[in-house]
């Protein structure tokens, strides 16, 4: 067992996943959620190769499960297909053999799910303790000497060798690392859902269209979830009453082609939530001290390339191996920032580009969008694929 005690402020996929990979090392670890309790965290997330291949590497026994709990993409019957608002087909996302062809298959899983296995996994025997305190608000974090410290809102302070904030796009402990640092609206709200799966592409399907995005896939035999994306003033959309969102977003998508409006009315509000995206530009910084940043807290990313959750589970992997097997903790998180923060700037900047041509309202570049969209071969190794899918953690 290691001798070193990591604090975690933040209880999310990030956080949780961080936590798993760290006990599988010898690491004792304590969780700080604001929390007091894990409830319902979402619609669904496409856990893209990259992302499975860094779940099993933080835990082979989780990667199992996820991929149990979820519907990987060797299970999908046709490819899915990419349309425009019509219905036209623009590209085929070709899943025959993904798995072989990346190292790892792509699943589609509720958010739920996959935070429910994590903090299952929490509780399991390993060779060193996690805690998971919830009810506890973290106001800062600060290092003395070799000593990381959370301050908590009730004015406890709690010490560790290492401070990590997984503590999400609107991180508290982001101002120890890069005060300056403020996400800001990306322009448009995500609305996302859970619905039944549609006779037509039940397998997942996409549409791209003037000001917005809808995404779908299976996450089990019976239902998908979905996520659109609508350019809106910033915070008009989570103002409303939920049944009213969804009389919009029928407003905005109804007259678009099937199984799209049919998607959206066969949803439970329940299943319903809306929040505006931020973004910002890539952090200089990711570490101050024994204080370090983790998943949205560093790198504050939109839906458009379905990575948030997956470069959340990239950096959780990659920090429980530096520190499960480095005895010089500074050097391990200098190389964590040093190797993260490169690949997750280039994610985080294609990520606004393609939001950008997702979300344009101008016919020209729509046009030329979807062109070039066409234009691809089915089988090429797009940006995304190469520079995403290839990654082993």
């Amino acid at each position: 067992m290691s001798s070193i005690k990591v604090l975690i402020a933040g209880g999310g996929i990030g956080g949780l996943a961080l936590a798993v990979g760290l006990r599988e090392r010898g690491v004792a670890v304590e969780v700080f959620e604001r929390a007091r309790s894990f409830g319902n965290t979402g619609s669904g997330v496409e856990l893209t190769p990259n992302g499975v291949k860094s779940v099993d590497r933080i835990s082979s026994d989780l990667g199992a499960a996820v991929r149990e709990a979820g519907w990987p993409s060797d299970r999908h019957a046709a490819p899915m297909p990419i349309m425009s608002s019509d219905g036209r087909l623009l590209k085929s996302r070709e899943l025959d053999g993904f798995g072989d062809k990346w190292g790892a298959p792509l699943v589609g899983i509720l958010r739920a799910e996959l935070h429910r296995l994590l903090a299952e996994a929490t509780r399991r025997d390993g060779p060193a303790p996690i805690t998971v305190h919830h009810g506890a608000e973290v106001k800062a974090a600060y290092t003395e000497g070799n000593t990381a410290t959370l301050r908590l809102a009730d004015g406890r302070t709690v010490t560790g060798d290492v401070v990590v904030g997984a503590d999400g796009v609107r991180s508290v402990l982001r101002k120890a690392v890069a005060p300056d640092a403020r996400p800001r609206y990306a322009g448009f709200t995500s609305v996302r859902g859970i619905s039944k799966r549609p006779a037509e592409h039940g397998d997942g399907f996409c549409f791209v269209g003037p000001g917005g995005h809808f995404f779908a896939e299976a996450c089990d035999d019976r239902r998908l979830f979905w996520t659109a994306t609508v350019n809106a003033p910033e915070g008009s959309w989570p103002a409303k009453p939920i049944e009213t969102a969804r009389t919009d977003l029928l407003d905005v998508w109804g007259e678009w082609s099937s199984p799209l409006p049919e998607t959206i009315t066969s949803c439970d509000i329940k299943d319903l939530v809306v929040t505006d995206v931020y973004e910002s530009d890539p952090l200089k910084r990711w570490r101050a001290g024994r204080v370090v940043l983790l998943g949205d807290a560093a790198h504050p990313i939109g839906p458009v390339l379905g990575q948030g959750a997956n470069m959340a589970l990239e950096d959780a992997a990659r920090l429980a191996v530096l520190l499960g097997s480095m005895s010089d903790v500074p050097a391990a998180l200098r190389t964590y920032e040093r190797v993260r923060s490169r690949r997750a700037s280039k994610i985080v900047n294609h990520s606004r580009l393609v939001s950008r041509l997702g979300h344009t309202t101008n016919p020209i570049v729509a046009r030329v969008r979807d062109l070039l969209l066409k234009a691809m071969d089915r089988r090429d190794q797009t940006y995304r694929d190469k520079e995403l899918f290839s990654y082993e953690p």
